[in-house]
């Protein structure tokens, strides 16, 4: 009787820990990372040879959220430029790009977020251990922690509505900690005209933007989803998703850190999508007032011109 009890113990203990291991396992994003290191002098790229290794290692290797990730890792590329400020120490300009899979479509990927970040300052050694602690500000993990949050939440939210909510809340409170300790880019301040993370996180967090992410995930299910299945109401979709994007930006906000960030990554898909779309000729306005750096592409694609 022991015996039996004791090894129902010990299978249960195995699951579990296989369990445990499982889950340890189950991570968000598939990075891939670039550093251009044209800026820096021979001793500065001595130092930072190792930088990419260590920032792929890093995230490839992470579960940034405690439930399990199903379905495809998020693919993202990061682009580092760096600068040398002094011994070990560097700016840079960050690119960040992560893609959504599309339901229907198994190789299929659509751009689901561009972000450009000027204000990183960091101490890297070669010897630097990263560990994630989303309680403790780190001037490396921190920064790359919260950008990973930001685009496991806009994947998640992509196919349930604010599903991401959980995600924002841990970004939000990496700024927060990370407010208090002056670095640049961490101000806990906001701009509108100026792209920042308080302001990116806060739209993300406020729920005045809540209506905005169901537009987004009604951009991506109504419509990038249903491309492979019925392309001609995929698209008289898109073109009602936008109209109500555009009538949530004159009534709420203008301007928007994550309007501008949708709409500057989404720019030349909608151009290739409506390309000569003759329906409903209004949807151009409506880009154009959503996105008007992009005026001269949206007025190509009116015309049928956009290549």
């Amino acid at each position: 009787m022991k015996k039996t009890i004791y090894k129902s113990i010990i299978i249960t203990c195995l699951f579990i820990f296989c369990c445990s291991l499982f889950t340890a396992t189950a991570q968000e994003i598939d990075a891939i990372v670039t550093v251009d290191t044209e800026q820096l002098t021979n001793e500065q790229l001595q130092n930072v040879e190792n930088l990419k290794n260590d920032l792929e290692y890093y995230i490839n290797s992470q579960s940034f959220l405690t439930d399990e990730w199903e379905g495809p890792k998020i693919p993202v590329n990061i682009t580092i430029q760096l600068k040398g400020t002094g011994t070990n120490t560097y700016s840079a300009n960050v690119f960040i790009v992560s893609k959504r899979s599309i339901l229907g479509d198994e190789d299929g990927t659509s751009v689901a977020m561009k972000f450009i970040d000027r204000k990183w300052t960091f101490e890297y050694n070669r010897n630097v251990s990263l560990s994630y602690d989303k309680n403790r500000f780190d001037p490396i993990s921190s920064f790359i922690d919260f950008y990973m949050l930001i685009i496991i939440g806009l994947d998640l939210d992509s196919y349930g509505e604010l599903d991401g909510s959980g995600a924002f809340r841990i970004a939000d409170n990496i700024l927060s900690i990370a407010s208090n300790y002056n670095a640049l880019g961490w101000e806990n301040t906001m701009s509108k005209r100026e792209y920042g993370r308080k302001t990116l996180i806060y739209e993300l967090s406020n729920a005045r933007f809540d209506e905005f992410r169901r537009l987004m995930f009604e951009y991506y299910v109504d419509g990038i989803d249903m491309l492979t299945s019925d392309k001609e109401e995929a698209i008289d979709n898109i073109v009602n998703t936008i109209s109500k994007m555009a009538d949530f930006k004159e009534r709420y906000v203008n301007p928007s850190n994550l309007l501008d960030s949708f709409f500057y990554t989404k720019s030349n898909e909608l151009a290739e999508l409506l390309n000569g779309y003759s329906k409903d000729p209004k949807v151009f306005r409506n880009l154009m007032f959503l996105d008007t750096p992009n005026t001269s592409l949206y007025e190509a694609a009116r015309d049928g011109k956009k290549r």
